[in-house]
Formats: C-alpha cells, sequence, structure tokens
C-alpha cells in the first residue's frame, strides 16, 4: 500500500498524548472538530512500568507500586496521558494562579511572574483557563481535594530569607486516579468521533502550499499519512531533538533558547524535611544569587524518590511523589535559571551540562553529600538515597562552581529558616535540567509563524506541568475553532469569530 493510499484527511492533528495534547483535542472534540491524535506510547495501563502492571493482576496499584521504586533507571516515559501521568503527581493551584518565580528587573528590583501568564498573554486569561482545567479534571473523575492543611505561618519566616514565598494550596493525584481519568477522556475523545492512534510516533509535518498540513507517522503498520487544516505539537521533553529539527527545517520562527534551568535534587529524611512542608505540598522558596539569576527549589516530594532517566544521550533526574507507597525520604529540586550571553544555544549549553556530569559518573548520575559539597571528609560506604545505580563522587568536580555555590546558599537559607532541616548527611544528586527547548515564537494562542501550526506544554518552551500544559492545550484549540470559523466566514459560509489573541 504506498503513501498516498493510507494518507488519512482529517480537521487537526494533535501531536502527543500527555495532558497538553489530550486536552486539546478534548475542547475540539467536544466543539465538533474531527481530530487525529497521534501517541508514540501505548494506553496508560499498557506503558505504566512493567514492574507495576505485572503486579497489577488481582491487586491495587498501591501494592503494585513498591515494585516500581528498584527500578534503577526510568523507561516509561511515554504513553497516554504523558510521563508526569505515570506516577503519582502534583498538579499544581487549585484556588488562585500565583506567580511564583522571580527575575531581576531592568531597573535593579525583584519581579515576579507566571511562566503560563506570559505564555498566554494574560494572568486573568491564565487562572481562567487553570479553573477551566480543574473543572474537567474533576469531571472526568479527579477526586476533589481536601483542605488545606493547617500551617503555623513558620515557613514565611521573617521575609529577609527569601526573597519570594510562595505556598498556594496544590493537589495531590495518585497513579489510581489518573488511570481513571485518561480512560474517561480517551473514551470522550472516541464516543465524539476523534481517533485516538496509540504507537503512532510523529516524524515529519509538511506545510503544504494554499495551506494545511501533510503529518507523517511510523505506525505499527508501517508509515502513514495525515492530512489537516492544522496541526498541534504537544510532545513532551523527549521530543526536544524532533522539535528542535521540524521548527528548523520547516522555517518555525525561532531563537536559540536563552534562559535555561540546571541543578540537582537535594534528599534527606522525611522527618527531616518536614517543617517545609508544614501546611503547603509544593512549597516555592526564591532568591537571586550574584549575577542576579533566580535560584529555587522545585517540585518538593514528600516521602519521594529520586528517580533516573536517559535524555540527549546523558542521564537526567527529577523528583517522584510516591503517595501509594511512601519511602522514609523527601527530595526537593534545587534550580538555578540561568540567563545565557548572546550567542549561547541553551539547549546545547543545558545538553553539555548533563553530559559532563553523566561523563563523570560513568554514565550514571552523580550523588555526594552537603558535607562533602562543602569540602568536609565524604563519608565511608553507601549513601543514604534513594537512588538505585549511582556513582558516588565529588559534585565539585563536575558541576560549574557557580552551582555549587547556589545549592550551598540555598542549604544555608533553608537551615537559616528551620535549623537542622538539612543535615550534612543530606544528599545531593545531579544532574537536573529544565526548560531547554528552542525559544519559539509564538503567538498568546501558542500559534507558530507557520500559520496552523501550533506548540503546547513542554515543547512551547514556555511552561511545564500538567495544568499548565493542559491550558496551552486548551488555548491552542480555541483558536483553531476560530480560525475554522474565520475561514468559513471568508468563503462565506459562516460568521467570523471575536478575536482570540495573535501574532
Amino acid at each position: 500500500m504506498s503513501d498516498q493510499d493510507r494518507t488519512t484527511r482529517t480537521g487537526t492533528v494533535v501531536i502527543g498524548g500527555g495532558p497538553a495534547g489530550l486536552f486539546a483535542a478534548l475542547t475540539l472534540v467536544r466543539a465538533g472538530r474531527r481530530v487525529v491524535l497521534l501517541e508514540a506510547g501505548g494506553d496508560m495501563i499498557e506503558s505504566l512500568c512493567p514492574r507495576l502492571v505485572a503486579r497489577m493482576n488481582g491487586r491495587t496499584v498501591r501494592d503494585a507500586e513498591k515494585f516500581r521504586l528498584q527500578c534503577p533507571r526510568c523507561t516509561c516515559l511515554t504513553g497516554l496521558g504523558g510521563a508526569a501521568f505515570h506516577f503519582d503527581t502534583n498538579l499544581g493551584y487549585i484556588s488562585s494562579l500565583t506567580r511564583s518565580k522571580i527575575e531581576s528587573a531592568p531597573d535593579g528590583t525583584v519581579r515576579s511572574y507566571s511562566g503560563l501568564e506570559r505564555a498566554l498573554g494574560s494572568f486573568d486569561r491564565a487562572q481562567d483557563l487553570i479553573s477551566e482545567a480543574y473543572r474537567i479534571l474533576y469531571e472526568l473523575g479527579l477526586p476533589p481535594a481536601g483542605p488545606p492543611r493547617e500551617t503555623s505561618g513558620s515557613l514565611l519566616g521573617d521575609g529577609t530569607v527569601f526573597q519570594h514565598v510562595d505556598t498556594a494550596y496544590s493537589q495531590s493525584v495518585t497513579v489510581d486516579d489518573s488511570l481513571v481519568v485518561i480512560a474517561r477522556l480517551k473514551a470522550e475523545l472516541e464516543r465524539g468521533g476523534g481517533s485516538v492512534l496509540l504507537h503512532h510516533r510523529a516524524t515529519d509535518v509538511e506545510p503544504l502550499t494554499g495551506g494545511g498540513f501533510r503529518v507523517r507517522a511510523d505506525t505499527p503498520d508501517g508509515p502513514a499519512g495525515f492530512r489537516a487544516d492544522d496541526v498541534i505539537v504537544g510532545v513532551g521533553k523527549l521530543g526536544l531533538p524532533w522539535v528542535r529539527d521540524l521548527a528548523g527545517r520547516i522555517g518555525v520562527r525561532h531563537r536559540p533558547s536563552g534562559r535555561v534551568d540546571l541543578g540537582v535534587r537535594l534528599e534527606a529524611g522525611r522527618e527531616d524535611l518536614a517543617p517545609l512542608l508544614d501546611g503547603c505540598h509544593n512549597p516555592k522558596l526564591s532568591f537571586l544569587n550574584e549575577e542576579g539569576h533566580s535560584v529555587r527549589t522545585f517540585c518538593v516530594c514528600e516521602g519521594g524518590r529520586v528517580m533516573q532517566y536517559g535524555f540527549l544521550d546523558a542521564v537526567a533526574l527529577d523528583g517522584q511523589h510516591c503517595l501509594n507507597q511512601p519511602t522514609t525520604k523527601s527530595n526537593l529540586g534545587v534550580l538555578t535559571t540561568v540567563d545565557l550571553p548572546d550567542g549561547t544555544d541553551g539547549t546545547d549549553h543545558a545538553a553539555a551540562f548533563a553530559r559532563r556530569v553523566s561523563a563523570y559518573g560513568g554514565g550514571r548520575p552523580v550523588v555526594s553529600t552537603v558535607d562533602q559539597l562543602s569540602g568536609r571528609p565524604a563519608p565511608e560506604g553507601p549513601l543514604t538515597t534513594s537512588l538505585i545505580n549511582y556513582h558516588h563522587g565529588d559534585l565539585r568536580d563536575c558541576l560549574p562552581a557557580s552551582t555549587v555555590r547556589d545549592v550551598l546558599t540555598m542549604v544555608d537559607r533553608l537551615n537559616t529558616l528551620h535549623p537542622g532541616l538539612v543535615p550534612g548527611t543530606a544528599t545531593v544528586a545531579a544532574p537536573v535540567v529544565e526548560r531547554l527547548f528552542p525559544d519559539l515564537d509564538l503567538s498568546d494562542d501558542l500559534e507558530s509563524s507557520v500559520p496552523g501550526l501550533y506548540f503546547v506544554g513542554d515543547s512551547s518552551s514556555k511552561i511545564i506541568g500538567i495544568t499548565y500544559g493542559a491550558a496551552t492545550g486548551m488555548a491552542a484549540a480555541r483558536s483553531v475553532l476560530h480560525r475554522r470559523v474565520a475561514v468559513s466566514a471568508s468563503a462565506g459560509t459562516g460568521p467570523a469569530p471575536a478575536t482570540g489573541g495573535g501574532h
């Protein structure tokens, strides 16, 4: 069968079945739009950790979860729902959106901002879309969050330790609940006439003369093609090389990323870090370093573990929530948002950061203690880390001096806030890299310089996270609907829409 014979015509192709792609597809299907969603992995239950799935027959996810904690390196980062939903996770803000990040303003002051606000052009719009994402998640079976935990307020300190503190209430979600939500979402897409094609890896997006796109994909039955009016790209971090190549090849206007997040995972006993989580699942504490770059806590995992995965010919780390089977440890990211000099490609810079650490560790992550990072003697014997298959080395030999300084400053500030919060025996693991997609020139609707081609979620280069991804997917889908009404109106077949943002 020829590629031409296997070409499917549809209204919109959505590439990637993570939160951004799923919410984009759902928005379109609910509006009566024909949609094909291409997901490189399998269904969520199919693409969960094999150790977990093998023990789910006759058991709950809770019973099976403990076996996944034995995996040395995670390879289950694709599949419907996206990587985040494949683990117990934290969804972020519930009651309201906040400006959780800080940066140095041109006038020398410190200003706070929300990445989603900047991506969508308006704080109110961003907040409305987050509220809508939660409404849909609850509609699909996510149990409503319980009341916020009472707090003594001691986390805030006297306002002199950190330049910005965000303790907005957030909601956690287990794999059990995610399975229900994703299954119901998929079922609604298919009932509404959408096609959810699993094990279909997009290989190319070709803009066509006169409008529209041809999308090519590798499938279990061989190459396949799709003709669509619009394309929404919502791939995750592992799709970075493909997005980078695609943007350069078809002329999507972009520039090298000038700002990347680099850092480590800090891990200590759960009891040690308990004061940090007084009334808040995921406190965000920030200060500006000597260069004026933001240093912040990121993705706090109470009772969680540190996980590793292969990335850009290296290894990278992330925190994993373990709500079903809590561990005796807690961990958090310590990230520096590095503003790079002109001419430096942030993606290459972050990749080099990860490769340097991985090379030093012999292809594994590197772990030190806080004492060791401070120049004090290294402990004898194994470290008290949740990582499996790591190299116990001196991170000062493979991390930039500025990163070491920022981590130790964060430790000092945390211990100033709560003496003994981070003991010298706490572990520091590297590398952690975030927000390293090329800086795509996108409208407030996430539309690229190629009309009808959108980039949402991680691939937008603007945001990360489940609810942020869902918000960007819905924004792009609404723009597609406006575009289609406008096309109909110009052809004399329908009314023109209200504007929804643009370049």
